[in-house]
């Protein structure tokens, strides 16, 4: 399947020094791993150039979706008995009852229907095939606000919650639907690290008062002048950012 769409080609291009600018995405995989229970033939959607699942001895066969020919060919390099699939959340590609275990870290928050999403996790899912998922959401770099940029908004926990009961399919609804929210606050060195990092976790930003449709880059003032506020803010451990993720674990019945 070939996905030819913005996002697609941005991480395809981004693939082969993904790891440099990462940060976030090993620490919240680190939390993941460390609680989820995966199982025989796990699949890992959005799984960017590689996640190691050696720590799991009954994980047979790992299924390892994007939407990024780049990745997939990093990840290949990687986990060549992996079975690299490119493909979307929205529109696995799979067939029905073939997958165990889902994991995914830091990518449903790309997803422009997440109710859709789930319906496509629910149908691929055998009986009490389980997800453990990490998704970026609303209340995260609450300190780009405080220095005049806009951010895209991310989903709420209730909007998840929702998503997850509109994709059930009765009698075989999810079970034990368990979302906790963790803050992690990371420090950067300067500004223009801090900007380049948020991109990877599907966030973008804007001077405030602007829109999507009429974007402007900043001018040399402007930008002397964010960083002049930046540095207001800095600590001993450097400038710091702050996102809010959801742990999020569910059942298929």
């Amino acid at each position: 399947m070939t996905l030819d769409n913005p996002v697609a080609n941005k991480f395809s291009i981004a693939a082969s020094h993904y790891k440099q600018h990462d940060v976030l995405q090993r620490i919240t995989a680190k939390q993941l791993l460390g609680c989820a229970h995966l199982c025989g033939t796990l699949l890992d959607v959005g799984a960017g150039p590689g996640t190691s699942f050696n720590a799991f001895n009954d994980v047979k066969q790992v299924v390892a979706v994007d939407i990024a020919h780049g990745m997939l060919k990093q990840l290949s390099e990687q986990h060549p008995d992996y079975l690299p699939i490119c493909s979307d959340a929205q529109a696995l590609g799979l067939q029905s009852a073939v997958i165990d275990s889902i994991y995914s870290n830091l990518a449903l928050q790309w997803c422009q229907n997440l109710p859709q999403a789930f319906v496509e996790f629910h149908r691929v899912l055998r009986p009490s095939g389980e997800c453990h998922l990490s998704v970026v959401v609303d209340g995260s770099l609450a300190e780009l606000k405080t220095l005049g940029f806009r951010v895209n908004q991310f989903n709420s926990v209730s909007a998840i919650k929702a998503a997850f009961i509109a994709s059930q399919d009765s009698p075989n609804n999810w079970l034990n639907i368990d979302i906790q929210v963790e803050s992690i606050r990371l420090y950067f060195e300067d500004l223009r690290s801090l900007l380049y990092s948020i991109k990877g976790v599907g966030a973008s930003f804007a001077q405030q008062g602007e829109n999507n449709a009429t974007h402007h880059p900043l001018t040399k003032q402007q930008w002397q002048q964010r960083i002049a506020l930046a540095e207001t803010m800095r600590t001993d451990k450097g400038i710091p950012l702050t996102y809010q993720i959801a742990y999020i674990r569910a059942k298929r019945g």
